[in-house]
């Protein structure tokens, strides 16, 4: 298994200036306009990601007092929150990002990712956390809970915020937990992060036993109440049960091909069709160390994906979940690696 790293800035040699030049001038255009005119949806990002000064010796101080990289990353997240809110400065920092990148939406996971983490209070700080974002940005953000407002966003030149969770370690074994994060805003849910829970095993796991029988009572419930069922992180067999236990389409929201690149994290082929087959979608992620064992990855790597993934699947099922994109001090990505 490989070890998986965790980066600090996104170590892209980016050769952006190499294609803009193979265009012409009408082609440039074209591709200017198709991207402002279109509803552009990341299907597994936080949005802009900064990290204020204050951000940066808050979380410095955190890490030499002996806490946790989760409770660095949660402090730091509300100082930013905090500074957006009242801060004009960064506030127009924030949305001139968000205006750059000319995304419409983005899927953001709500609380913590592996099990240790992940609990109850920590998924409920964090919904409230992006609720109170979307209600003081109230003519900039938009909280998605359905199709229309991800369309209403663009009309109205606003940017959408569609909450996930990547783990279903809070749940227990209690699928009424689920009503309240619907009620909360909740539409898309990863099974399981890496390792195992309740409902199966990870992609990371020892074992590959497949879903549980919690699992695919959860599968189905998600499917009564129109939560997407997600399972970028989840193990191959868990991955096929849940293809077969789902009556609706399934997805993969942040994933790559493993006939490219053999980390854990990839899909196979017959995996990757299979999603497909049910209607559903795969999101190709960009994080370099994923897509590519080379130092000097670019993003003819993810190119590369992308084809791949949309000759297997076809285009209809294939968009962009891009992952990682975080900038955060190297101490910090230096004790997640540890923890």
């Amino acid at each position: 298994m490989r070890q998986h790293q965790i980066p600090g800035p996104t170590p892209w040699s980016l050769e952006v200036d190499d294609m803009v030049l193979q265009l012409d001038a009408t082609a440039e255009a074209r591709a200017t306009r198709l991207h402002r005119d279109s509803i552009i949806i990341d299907t597994l990002s936080g949005g802009p990601s900064l990290y204020t000064g204050r951000m940066t010796q808050q979380t410095l101080e955190n890490l030499a007092t002996g806490k946790s990289a989760i409770e660095a990353v949660v402090t730091a997240r509300d100082l930013l929150l905090n500074e957006i809110v009242s801060d004009p400065a960064v506030q127009r920092q924030y949305l001139a990002a968000w205006d750059d990148a000319g995304v419409t939406c983005v899927s953001a996971t709500q609380g913590g990712l592996g099990i240790p983490p992940f609990s109850f209070e920590s998924s409920l700080h964090a919904i409230a956390h992006t609720t109170r974002l979307v209600d003081a940005l109230p003519d900039h953000l938009v909280k998605v809970t359905r199709a229309e407002d991800i369309r209403r966003a663009k009309k109205e030149g606003r940017h959408g915020i569609l909450m996930n969770f990547q783990n279903t370690a809070h749940l227990g074994t209690n699928l009424k937990i689920l009503d309240l994060f619907y009620n909360l805003g909740i539409r898309v849910i990863q099974l399981t992060y890496n390792m195992r829970n309740f409902a199966g095993d990870g992609c990371t796991e020892r074992t590959d036993a497949g879903l549980s029988h919690f699992g695919v009572a959860l599968v189905r419930r998600m499917n009564e109440m129109g939560i997407l069922v997600d399972l970028s992180h989840c193990g191959t067999q868990t991955a096929w049960d849940a293809v077969r236990a789902s009556t609706k389409p399934v997805a993969f929201t942040h994933t790559f091909s493993k006939v490219l690149s053999k980390h854990d994290r990839g899909k196979t082929d017959d995996l990757l069709k299979a999603v497909a087959d049910t209607g559903g979608y795969v999101g190709v992620l960009v994080v370099p160390f994923f897509i590519s064992d080379r130092p000097d990855v670019t993003l003819d790597a993810a190119v590369d994906h992308v084809r791949h993934v949309v000759d297997v699947c076809g285009i209809d099922h294939v968009g962009v979940g891009t992952d990682w994109g975080a900038v955060f001090p190297r101490e910090l990505g230096d004790k997640m690696n540890q923890e």
